[in-house]
């Protein structure tokens, strides 16, 4: 496999008009179903319980769907990076692109995105903050949320950053060959994508209650994060934003005591 020369390409190189509909047709039908599926595993709704297979199956379901309705569109830029390396062959583009590998690169980021919100349920559940929260609990909302301010300052949040953030970089340093690769570098992928959002998940389900806008606020912080121009800077930027959402939160608790 080559090796990376020069500045890192346009971040949506590869992307035909045909290709951007699809992208786009899809996310929109994940943020329908996504607004759907809320009456059932919303605050409105009964949430799924450790002891209810079924149910943490359907809501592993539904964390899917939210998961690419808010990460695809950050997550493209590095699809297309790998979608385009298995088009060469001793650093030439001389054979059609793998798509069945490509489906296995991005099969894991989805899955594992979603195996984290069940995970995340059953924690969240375990201390008492899916349900209505009072007294000391009532503080959690603003205790997430300045944890996931304070998040945005440490070095782990750079590193994962840094490998979300350059696509090609990633692909060819972690490049694997076949389909079992590809599958392992998805793997990968995702798990320096959690060690980048996995606070901002805390985020949507403790203090945002799972709602429509905290999704959306969220999934655009992700999308400046990983596609602008200054990652480090946006990143720290939105921690200030964070922390200050999280001592609102607090100081509002405080007085409604």
């Amino acid at each position: 496999m080559a090796t990376a020369s020069g500045a890192e390409t346009h971040l949506y190189r590869g992307l035909t008009a045909p290709l951007a509909v699809v992208v786009a047709a899809v996310v929109a039908a994940a943020w329908l179903a996504t607004w759907y599926s809320m009456g059932s595993f919303g605050m409105d709704g009964t949430m799924p319980t450790a002891s209810n297979p079924v149910g943490l199956a359907a809501f592993f379901g539904v964390m899917i769907v939210m998961m690419v309705a808010m990460m695809l569109p950050s997550a493209l830029p590095m699809i297309l990076a790998f979608h385009g390396m298995t088009r060469l062959e001793a650093g030439r583009p001389t054979k059609p692109p793998d798509v069945v590998a490509t489906s296995l690169f991005v099969a894991p980021y989805f899955v594992v995105w979603g195996g984290f919100g069940v995970i995340a349920l059953l924690g969240a559940m375990a201390f008492g903050l899916v349900d209505t929260m009072s007294g000391s609990l009532a503080y959690a909302p603003a205790i997430v949320l300045l944890a996931a301010g304070g998040w945005q300052a440490t070095r782990t949040k750079e590193v994962c950053l840094s490998h979300c953030q350059s696509p090609m970089g990633f692909v060819m340093h972690h490049w694997r060959s076949g389909r079992l690769g590809a599958l392992r570098m998805g793997t990968r992928h995702s798990a320096y994508c959690i060690g980048c959002c996995w606070l901002f998940m805390g985020v949507l389900f403790v203090a945002g209650a799972m709602s429509l806008f905290w999704m959306g606020a969220l999934a655009a912080a992700i999308f400046a994060e990983k596609v602008g121009t200054r990652p480090r800077a946006t990143s720290l930027a939105i921690g200030v934003l964070l922390l200050a959402s999280g001592v609102a939160f607090a100081v509002q608790t405080t007085l409604g005591m």
